[in-house]
C-alpha cells in the first residue's frame, strides 16, 4: 500500500472482505466499512487514525441514500475515497441482496407435493412469511450500531426532533485530551462531516459544558458567541435552527457522552418543544452513553481473552485487595489463585498482577457490572 498525500489505495479486511476496507490518505489511516443487519439497520462506519489526534469514527444509517450520498459527498477525501466508498457500498449492496434472496418465502411449495399426490390439506398454500422482528425498546437491547442509530432516531423523534447526534469521547486520564470520539449521525450528514474534519469538537461550548456538568443545555444559553461562530452560522445552514444538549455521565469511566437534538426552528419554540422532552431525552443520553461503555468493555475483554472472574480478581487487587481476599471472594484456595494470576499476567503482558491490575483500570474494564457472570 503506497503512502501518498493525494491518493489511497484501500486493502480488502481479512475479517470481512465483502464490507471493510483500509488505507491512508494524507497520513490519515482511514478505514470504511459496514455493520448491522437487515432486520434492524446497517451503518456505515468511516474511521480515521491520525498521528497527535483521537481516532474519529462516524457511523451514518444506510437506509436513507441520500444521507448515505451526502456522507460520501461531504467527506474532505471525497475525490480519493469516491472509488472505495463505491466499492463497500456495492459489495454491502450484493451481500444484502443474497441475504434478502435467501429469506424470501417459498411459494408454490403447496403445488409441488400436489403433483406428487402427497399435498398437506393443512398446509397453506400462500407464501410463508417470517414473523417481524421486534425493535428494540431500549439501548440496552440493541446489538449494534445500526439498531441503536435506529432506537436514537425514533426516540428523538417522538420527542419533537428532526435531527439528532450523539457524541461518545474517551478522555487520556493522564493528558486530558480526547483519546478518540465517536459519532453516531442521525441528521445532516454535511453538519457531521464538517464537524469532525474541522476539530469543532475541540471548541464546541457544549461540549466543554459536557465535560464536567450534567445539566442539559439550550443552545439559546450561547447567544454570547459570536454571531459568526460555526454554531451560530453553520448549524443553521444544516437545519439545526434550535438544539438542546444533553451531557451524560459515569464516574467510574473516562467517557462522557452528549446527545445533541434539533429543529429547523428558531428559538424560542423550537428549543421549548425539545425541552419538554427533557426527561425523555435525558434518559436516552445515559442509555446510549451506557451502551457504549459496555461494548467496549466487552470487546477489550474478549480481546485479552479475559474471563469474569479474571475481571473480578483484577478489580479486587486494584482496590488493593491480595491472594487472601480474591480467595474468599472467588472460593479458591490460595494456590488456584496464585495460578489465576499467572494466567492473567500472561493474558495482560505483565509480570506482576499489580501490574496487570493498573493496566486493566487505564483501559476502563474494572468498572463494575460490565462483565457479567
Amino acid at each position: 500500500m503506497a503512502r501518498q498525500s493525494t491518493s489511497v489505495s484501500f486493502d480488502l479486511s481479512s475479517s470481512d472482505l465483502a464490507r471493510t476496507r483500509h488505507g491512508i490518505v494524507d497520513g490519515k489511516r482511514i478505514s470504511l466499512g459496514v455493520q448491522g443487519d437487515a432486520q434492524r439497520g446497517y451503518v456505515l462506519e468511516r474511521r480515521c487514525r491520525s498521528p497527535g489526534e483521537p481516532v474519529s469514527t462516524q457511523r451514518v444509517g444506510l437506509r436513507d441514500p441520500a444521507a448515505v450520498a451526502a456522507f460520501v459527498e461531504h467527506d474532505p477525501y471525497a475525490a480519493q475515497l469516491g472509488l472505495d466508498y463505491r466499492a463497500v457500498l456495492d459489495a454491502h449492496g450484493a451481500s444484502d441482496a443474497a441475504d434478502r434472496q435467501d429469506a424470501r418465502p417459498v411459494q408454490g411449495a403447496r403445488h409441488a407435493h400436489d403433483a406428487d399426490g402427497a399435498a398437506d390439506a393443512s398446509r397453506p398454500s400462500g407464501p410463508v412469511f417470517a414473523a417481524p422482528v421486534a425493535q428494540p425498546e431500549f439501548a440496552a437491547e440493541c446489538e449494534h450500531d445500526g439498531a441503536l442509530l435506529a432506537l436514537m432516531r425514533r426516540i428523538c423523534a417522538s420527542c419533537g426532533a428532526t435531527q439528532c447526534f450523539y457524541h461518545w469521547f474517551v478522555v487520556d486520564e493522564e493528558t486530558g485530551e480526547f483519546a478518540t470520539h465517536d459519532l453516531l449521525i442521525g441528521g445532516a450528514p454535511a453538519w457531521a462531516q464538517r464537524y469532525v474534519h474541522q476539530h469543532w469538537y475541540l471548541n464546541d461550548p457544549a461540549v466543554a459544558h459536557a465535560r464536567d456538568n450534567t445539566q442539559p443545555l439550550r443552545g439559546s444559553s450561547l447567544a454570547a458567541l459570536p454571531a459568526d461562530h460555526w454554531l451560530n452560522h453553520y448549524a443553521q445552514t444544516q437545519g439545526l435552527g434550535s438544539n438542546v444538549f444533553f451531557p451524560a455521565h459515569r464516574r467510574d469511566v473516562a467517557t462522557f457522552g452528549l446527545l445533541h437534538v434539533g429543529t429547523p426552528l428558531s428559538a424560542p419554540q423550537g428549543e421549548d418543544a425539545l425541552w419538554r422532552n427533557r426527561r425523555v431525552l435525558r434518559g436516552l443520553a445515559n442509555e446510549l452513553l451506557e451502551w457504549r461503555v459496555v461494548r467496549r468493555r466487552r470487546e477489550l475483554a474478549q480481546e485479552l481473552s479475559l474471563a469474569a472472574q479474571d475481571v473480578l480478581a483484577l478489580r479486587l487487587v486494584a482496590r488493593g485487595g491480595g491472594a487472601r481476599h480474591v480467595a474468599e471472594e472467588l472460593r479458591l484456595d490460595e494456590r488456584a489463585v496464585y495460578q489465576l494470576f499467572t494466567a492473567i499476567n500472561r493474558k495482560m503482558d505483565s509480570k506482576h498482577i499489580k501490574s496487570s491490575a493498573t493496566k486493566a483500570k487505564r483501559l476502563g474494564l474494572l468498572a463494575e457490572g460490565y462483565i457479567s457472570k
